[in-house]
């Protein structure tokens, strides 16, 4: 069901992509789909969960004597992944889109996502600050400000369908800068 509703938002947006013709390209019933998803909203999200656990499973299987600038680089490799596939961002144009109409469909997709990998990340931070392999005063603001120093401009860029696009040797660059940047902000002093 997650990949037809995947499809019709891509195809339609969110205001004009109907339940039924999920359900049509699923099968299943309208009954089922309230059940597992509770609306359209949550059907939304849902498809933005799956995406946001694949993305922050690269931390769950962290080991934990692993050294933190290749916890992030792999991090950063699975993030860019999921934002810069074209499905990806076809989903982040219509929540761009609709956002503004529907800013309890934001606020979910935002709470299933980002807020997601953020917390997963200030998590290990919290770890590598516990066992004194960084210094860092607030691992949730940083987790957000690393988020956002991964994608750089080329998450804009892909967006926007500028020219040239990212390359994956661009992307790869620029997690392993990003990387990088944050751990020299953060090493122990």
């Amino acid at each position: 069901m997650l990949d037809a509703a995947k499809a019709v938002f891509i195809e339609r947006g969110y205001a004009n992509a109907t339940l039924d013709e999920v359900i049509r390209r699923a099968g299943g019933s309208r009954a089922t789909l309230y059940k597992q998803f509770g609306s359209k909203e949550g059907l939304f999200a849902a498809i933005i969960a799956r995406i946001s656990a694949e993305i922050v499973a690269s931390l769950a299987n962290s080991a934990s004597d692993q050294e933190p600038q290749a916890v992030l680089i792999v991090f950063g490799r699975a993030l860019m992944a999921g934002l810069m596939d074209p499905s990806g961002l076809a989903l982040y144009r219509v929540l761009i889109g609709e956002a503004a109409r529907f800013p309890e469909l934001a606020e979910a997709v935002y709470r299933s996502g980002p807020a997601v990998a953020a917390e997963q990340l200030a998590n290990h931070l919290r770890r590598w600050i516990t066992e004194r392999r960084i210094h860092l005063a607030d691992p949730d603001l940083a987790a957000r400000q690393f988020l956002e120093m991964i994608k750089g401009d080329l998450h804009v860029r892909a967006l926007l369908r500028l020219e040239p696009a990212p390359t994956p040797a661009e992307i790869d660059g620029c997690v392993k800068s990003a990387a990088r940047l944050f751990l020299g902000g953060v090493s122990k002093h």
